[in-house]
């Protein structure tokens, strides 16, 4: 399902702290069951924070997208299905040892979290929206 944030809600996301970014960013991911990720042409894009290597997570392609310059202006914006990603893709961060950084912004990472604790996060909040 495509869904376009208009400017003002781009905005607002982006005035919103790194909790509350992170229950925007579980809310969202729910209702339209993506997981936005950066890649180039040699997979996804890692970053460093808190001393942890992790994967940054949009739950929109806009978002995604405001990352795509500096270092980064190779990249695209890539959709994963929520389903595919608490499939193969927490599972396969967990062998990685790799965190995600959800909804990272100009400040900082967003929220560090380990793979399995967003993935019951995820799945309890879709369990709520049946």
């Amino acid at each position: 399902m495509d869904y376009q944030l208009s400017a003002d809600e781009l905005k607002r996301i982006n005035q919103l702290d790194a909790e509350q970014r992170y229950s925007y960013f579980v809310q969202a991911v729910a209702d339209l069951e993506q997981i936005w990720i950066l890649t180039d042409e040699e997979g996804f894009v890692l970053v460093t924070a808190e001393e942890e290597r992790c994967i940054p997570v949009w739950p929109h392609e806009e978002l995604a997208q405001e990352w795509i310059e500096g270092d980064w202006a190779h990249c695209i914006a890539q959709a994963i299905d929520v389903d595919t990603w608490l499939d193969k893709w927490t599972s396969g961060l967990n062998g990685d040892e790799l965190a995600i950084a959800v909804l990272p912004d100009t400040d900082g990472p967003g929220v560090v979290v380990l793979p399995d604790e967003l993935a019951e996060t995820l799945i309890s909040e879709m369990q709520d929206d049946d």
